[in-house]
């Protein structure tokens, strides 16, 4: 008699357990499905809001000049911008790696900055890669092809005014810490003809996408033949833009554009047409690292 009493109380506890999995395993499938989807869809949240990336715009840099100001800052200006950003945990990242990132789904780095500098100054040359090298920093500079061709017939290598020539383009791509990128051969100018690559008012889109072919085209091709390169960004002189260009530019092969507009970009995954018109933040001399990147790199 205690002996089927037990079977009984066994039977039932069976009976019990039997249906507790009958009423909470499809509830425990579902949970487990809506926290996967769940998961997915804020993954994608993520994706479509875009990461973050400062570009800062710089141009001139030597010790003392006359020309110190807006467009040229000293070389310790420099370094303590860059020992910022790696204090702040920034990674430097070139134009090639924010393109494959929005082409080829390749990862950036949690917090990446870029620094860009516009002309190809030889001052750069000297002053900031010793800096990007000693902090493991990358670049981006736009050259000029006529700056650089002057400045290849007559090297005078003066840091306050010469531009890099043609093989210290190629030495700075081989380093490695550069990445060179197109500034226009011979529209980095500004006057009652043209301004900059602007189009003018009443120019045929056949005769303007005939003067970007021939004189960015130009770049193109004697970056290619003095040292392999082959930009994929085309940065605006003065940042005079057009939207009649991005077609153009575009249909050349460049991937990307560089602007002189202020702001911080928010860069999205198979957003192709946002690496157009890219924005940047000029850095001047005379304002501390500090107070420049207080809001833009914080």
């Amino acid at each position: 008699m205690y002996e089927l009493f037990n079977k009984k109380i066994i039977k039932y506890i069976l009976l019990v357990f039997a249906v507790i999995l009958i009423l909470i395993l499809p509830l425990a499938l579902i949970l487990s499905a809506t926290t996967s989807v769940f998961d997915e869809a804020l993954e994608s949240l993520g994706k479509d809001n875009g990461i973050k990336v400062p570009i800062v715009m710089y141009h001139g840099t030597v010790p003392k000049s006359k020309d110190l100001g807006k467009f040229v800052i000293t070389p310790a200006e420099l370094e303590s911008d860059i020992k910022y950003l790696k204090n702040h945990g920034y990674t430097s990242i070139t134009m090639t790696d924010l393109i494959n990132y929005v082409y080829n789904d390749v990862e950036l780095p949690s917090k990446p900055v870029m620094l860009t500098f516009d002309d190809g100054y030889y001052n750069n040359y000297i002053y900031a890669t010793p800096i990007l090298k000693n902090y493991d920093m990358k670049a981006v500079i736009s050259v000029v092809g006529e700056f650089t061709e002057a400045s290849t017939r007559i090297p005078e290598n003066n840091v306050q005014y010469s531009y890099v020539t043609w093989e210290q383009i190629k030495n700075m791509n081989d380093s490695g810490i550069y990445e060179i990128q197109n500034h226009t051969y011979n529209l980095h100018k500004y006057g009652k003809k043209r301004l900059g690559a602007k189009k003018n008012r009443g120019e045929s889109i056949e005769a303007y996408k005939n003067l970007l072919y021939s004189d960015v085209g130009l770049l193109q091709k004697r970056l290619k033949e003095s040292a392999g390169i082959e930009p994929n960004t085309f940065t605006y002189p003065f940042g005079y833009m057009c939207s009649d260009s991005i077609p153009i530019l575009k249909e050349m092969g460049f991937k990307a554009t560089l602007s002189c507009s202020e702001g911080v970009n928010i860069i999205n995954r198979n957003k192709k047409d946002i690496l157009y018109g890219l924005k940047r933040k000029n850095r001047p001399h005379g304002v501390s690292t500090e107070s420049f990147f207080k809001k833009f790199c914080p």
